[in-house]
C-alpha cells in the first residue's frame, strides 16, 4: 500500500478546516425559530371574539415570520420579526399579510421563555385594510 503525502496533507487539511467551522458555528446562536405552545388566550374580529387554544409561530433568519392561531377556525398571519440582542426573551413582530397578501398592517410581541426556545405568550393588535376592522389577539402558553 502506498501512501501519498500530497493526498494526505490535502486530506489532513480538510479535517482540520471542517472541524474549525462546525466549532466556530456551535458557538453562534441560530437566528431561526419554529416554536408551539398550548394555553389560553383570545382573538377578537371586531366584535367577535374566539377562544385561542394554541400558537405556532415561525421565525425565518431573513427575518420573515409566519404565526398561525389555533381557534375554532386557524388564523393565518405573516410579517417580519425583530429582536434588541439575542439575549431577549421579547421579540417585535410588524404583521404585513394574512391569506391575502398585505390586507394586513399591525405589529405586536411574542414573548419567549427564558431558554428563547419555547413561547411564553403572543400580543396582537393588527388593522384589517380591507373591512378596517381591528383584531386583537392575547395568547399565555401553560407552563
Amino acid at each position: 500500500m502506498r501512501i501519498h503525502r500530497n493526498r494526505t496533507l490535502i486530506a489532513v487539511f480538510m479535517i482540520l478546516t471542517t472541524l474549525s467551522f462546525a466549532g466556530i458555528s456551535a458557538g453562534q446562536q441560530s437566528k431561526s425559530l419554529v416554536a408551539s405552545a398550548n394555553g389560553e388566550g383570545t382573538i377578537k374580529f371586531g366584535k367577535e371574539s374566539f377562544k385561542i387554544y394554541a400558537v405556532v409561530v415561525k421565525l425565518f433568519e431573513d427575518n420573515k415570520a409566519e404565526i398561525s392561531l389555533v381557534t375554532d377556525i386557524t388564523v393565518f398571519v405573516n410579517g417580519t420579526w425583530s429582536r434588541r440582542d439575542d439575549n431577549s426573551t421579547e421579540i417585535a413582530l410588524k404583521i404585513t399579510g394574512g391569506s391575502v397578501s398585505g390586507n394586513l398592517d399591525g405589529g405586536g410581541k411574542l414573548l419567549l421563555t427564558a431558554d428563547r426556545k419555547s413561547i411564553a405568550g403572543l400580543n396582537l393588535q393588527v388593522m384589517n385594510q380591507s373591512t378596517k376592522k381591528v383584531i386583537r389577539a392575547d395568547f399565555v402558553a401553560k407552563s
